[in-house]
Parts: structure tokens; C-alpha cells; sequence
């Protein structure tokens, strides 16, 4: 992957992580946020594989691409999420 893959990669999952603490509560915003970026990513993946004309390579890397992007994208959001969450303001009453 290029570097600015990678930016928009670990950007798109920080931003996921951080939206999910701001809205979501509990256990279920630990489930989308660690879930939803490395789903967004096979997708990615896939379409890219699978529905795109051919661009000429190799073998098809992209279950190693998901292992080590995915996980990466995993990490960030979740990261992200923990420091919006230590960060955010608390609400009470609500």
C-alpha cells in the first residue's frame, strides 16, 4: 500500500473511533468501533480484487493486506475511541 493509502486508512479509522465514542455508549460502541474499520476495509479489498478491471501483478495479496491493514485499522479506531472517551465530557442525568 502507498503511504497515502495509509492516511486515509488510519484517518478514516480514527475518525470511526472518535465518532463512535461521541455517540455510542458502553460495550456496543467498543464492538463498532474495533468491527466497523476492518469491515470497511475488506470491502475495500474486495471491490478492488474482485470488480475492478485487472491493473497487472502478481499473486493476490490481499488476505495478507486485510491481516496487517485490518489490524491496523483495528488498533487506531479503538485507540481513537479510548482517548475521546478520556477526553470527552461527561453527561450526567442522561
Amino acid at each position: 500500500m502507498h503511504l497515502e493509502s495509509w492516511f486515509v486508512l488510519l484517518g478514516g479509522s480514527a475518525l470511526v473511533g472518535g465518532l463512535t465514542a461521541w455517540y455510542l455508549r458502553g460495550a456496543s460502541s467498543w464492538l463498532v468501533a474495533c468491527l466497523v474499520p476492518p469491515a470497511l476495509f475488506l470491502a475495500w479489498l474486495l471491490v478492488n480484487e474482485y470488480l475492478l478491471p485487472y491493473r497487472g501483478g502478481g499473486a493476490s495479496m490481499w488476505p495478507v493486506a486485510l491481516a496487517v491493514g485490518g489490524t491496523a485499522a483495528a488498533l487506531t479506531s479503538c485507540c481513537a475511541l479510548a482517548l475521546v472517551k478520556l477526553v470527552k465530557p461527561r453527561r450526567h442525568g442522561s
